[in-house]
């Protein structure tokens, strides 16, 4: 066997101790994130004419397979004692509960296998290569302006979903001699630590010796291939170096956002967000990925069109090209462009006068209502940004919907050459990939990149969803739903504490527009038999001289109160405090209350659907929103 080696790098007076690892604060570690990131990082490698081909397999090392790693890695003499001496101040990456696990018996490894891509290639020591981007580095990318993922940050997950901070590498990088692959090496990322009587700076590495004693350093050839199938059990059928790509194994795999839950789960989990957030890509044959439990034989194919919750954004995509400009009787399609100012990149030059293309596709009642009401966002890369929800459009006009916001290149064929596309069109497509900040997952957040690259283009972002979007979105569907246009363009005035729409205006000083709808709101939500449960009182700031509606939502969110995903209310009751009386509920088919004219506050009360399926609640919060409509508006 090749000499294997387990190297840490130790700490110089002076230097600065993190406390911290970088992988740590670069990125949130929910598993939409972890699929985000390995997802674009593979579609973005491609090679040749055929799509990247991605797998995601939850493996659990156990009995001698244990052995084996642990025995690889020197987990007795050299490894342990590290991570140990790391737990002993550790209250957020779990490693002791991970070597707990070890102790009973298993090692969970969550391996990441792509193929038909690049692989990572670049000398040892090299730099801005593929190998030292995502082994070596940290923050550095050697991707294209208009590939999905540019902040060099991305592979940060990696050692997020590590209890041991470690992941292993195992991969055939193109244009590779043959007798040099595979090329298998260690990464570990600890943060500072004392151990042995000496200060550790906590990066480390598993792999052969290097004569200039430098570090441990990967391993080429039959000697990798060896190691990976007998000891690392990573590649045990030996075919990495049949096909150019890279295996990852998160080592430890577990989730720092969640309880444990089981592998099975997991594996489901995964396969939803693929689809969730990769489903043009995968339509379009840019990428394929399969998923792969424990207890399955094998791996099975991820396909969106699968999937009720996101059919009709599919159904969307695969006719927009061919629907006119207006809608007709659900379920009907119409797509318009409509305008965008690209401001002069750098601050120099003249603004760029473009458009994006706006789908839209009327509810059916038989469509899934997770996504209903949302816009799915997405540029060249088919990767969906974000769903952007717009039901106070939806239920101010008496019709829902789906939709789509094709921006820069995604209004082209997938794989469009730069020569075929518009100037205005390659202007918004770096426009949105400026806008995008490292989680991928908005455009709508202000960010440094974005101010630097293009001065003002929150505004103009502010402007597109804010107002552009949403008078697009009203025209489309007035003329298809039941809502009287004239009264809709009177409300503002017969009330107008909601002039100024619901993201407000210029004169906009609170939600709702020149004045806050809501003056209070005293809410509490938990989770009992498997459903959420939500009681509170709310209070108007004016009191409607007519009757008014009231919806209250249910959406699970992260540490930072971003949206993971909304649950759907079962039921919903109400009165009026003091005298008592119930409300009814409307009869528009949601959950909503009937409040009579002159009541401005209510007491409420409601039940989730059953939660047993929804993966979310399992990943963040639950928050209560409120929803009020007044001569419809909302």
């Amino acid at each position: 066997m090749v000499d294997l080696e387990t190297y840490f790098e130790e700490y110089g007076s002076g230097e600065r101790r993190m406390y911290k690892a970088p992988t740590d604060v670069a990125l949130d570690r929910r598993l939409e994130q972890f699929v985000r990131e390995t997802a674009q990082n593979s579609a973005d490698e491609g090679v040749g004419d055929d799509a990247p081909e991605l797998c995601y397999r939850y493996e659990r090392l156990e009995g001698n397979d244990l052995d084996d790693f642990l025995e690889a890695i020197d987990w007795e003499d050299t490894f342990r004692g590290h991570l140990e001496a790391v737990a002993e101040d550790d209250d957020e990456i779990g490693v002791q509960k991970m070597i707990d696990r070890v102790d009973d018996g298993e090692l969970p490894l969550l391996l990441v296998e792509d193929s038909k891509t690049s692989g990572l290639t670049g000398d040892e020591f090299s730099e801005k290569t593929r190998y030292s981007t995502l082994v070596q580095d940290f923050g550095q990318s050697t991707k294209e302006a208009d590939q999905g993922g540019v902040h060099g940050v991305g592979a940060s997950v990696l050692w997020g979903f590590s209890g041991f901070k470690t992941a292993m590498f195992l991969t055939r990088p193109v244009e590779w001699d043959q007798i040099d692959v595979p090329r298998l090496v260690g990464r570990v990322d600890l943060p500072y630590h004392e151990y042995d009587g000496r200060e550790w700076h906590g990066g480390g590495w598993v792999g052969r010796p290097d004569s200039s004693g430098r570090r441990a350093v990967s391993i080429c050839g039959g000697g990798a291939k060896d190691l990976a199938a007998d000891h690392f059990h990573i590649d045990e059928d030996q075919s990495r170096s049949d096909e150019t790509g890279t295996t990852i194994a998160v080592v430890g795999f577990r989730e720092p956002s969640v309880g444990r839950r089981s592998p099975g789960k997991v594996v489901d989990r995964i396969s939803d967000l693929a689809s969730r957030f990769y489903w043009p890509l995968l339509l379009e044959s840019g990428l394929e990925v399969q998923v792969q439990s424990p207890s399955d034989s094998s791996p099975s194919e991820v396909d969106p069109r699968d999937r009720s919750d996101i059919a009709p954004f599919v159904e969307a995509y695969d006719e927009w090209k061919d629907a006119g400009d207006t809608l007709e009787a659900a379920p009907d399609i119409a797509t318009v462009d409509i305008p965008i100012e690209i401001p002069a990149k750098g601050g120099e030059g003249d603004t760029t006068e473009a458009e994006v293309t706006l789908v839209v596709r009327t509810h059916d009642d038989s469509d899934d209502d997770i996504h209903r009401n949302h816009l799915a966002l997405f540029r060249g890369a088919r990767h969906v940004v974000k769903y952007r929800q717009y039901g106070h459009i939806a239920r101010s006009v008496g019709q829902a919907f789906h939709g789509l916001l094709l921006a820069g290149k995604a209004r082209y064929e997938f794989g469009v050459a730069d020569g075929d596309v518009s100037d205005a069109d390659r202007a918004v497509e770096d426009f949105f990939r400026v806008a995008e900040p490292k989680a991928h997952d908005t455009w709508e957040v202000e960010t440094g990149k974005l101010q630097n690259n293009y001065p003002g283009g929150s505004d103009e972002i502010e402007t597109l969803f804010g107002d552009t979007i949403p008078t697009a979105l009203r025209q489309l569907l007035t003329e298809a739903g039941i809502g009287d246009e004239e009264m809709l363009e009177n409300v503002g005035r017969q009330f107008p504490y909601f002039s100024g729409g619901p993201s407000g205006g210029p004169e906009s000083e609170g939600g709702g527009g020149g004045s806050r709808t809501i003056n209070n709101v005293r809410p509490e939500v938990n989770h009992v038999d498997g459903r959420y449960r939500g009681e509170g009182t709310l209070t108007l700031t004016d009191a409607p001289s007519e009757d008014w509606t009231l919806s209250v939502g249910i959406e699970v969110v992260d540490a930072s109160h971003r949206p993971i995903e909304p649950v759907n209310v079962d039921d919903i009751g109400g009165r009026i405090p003091n005298s008592g009386t119930s409300l009814e509920k409307t009869e528009r088919g949601v959950p909503e209350l009937k409040v009579p004219a002159g009541e401005g506050t209510v007491e409420f009360e409601l039940t989730s659907v059953p939660t047993d399926e929804i993966d979310a609640v399992g990943e963040g919060q639950a928050r209560l929103t409120f929803t009020i409509e007044v001569g419809g508006e909302t």
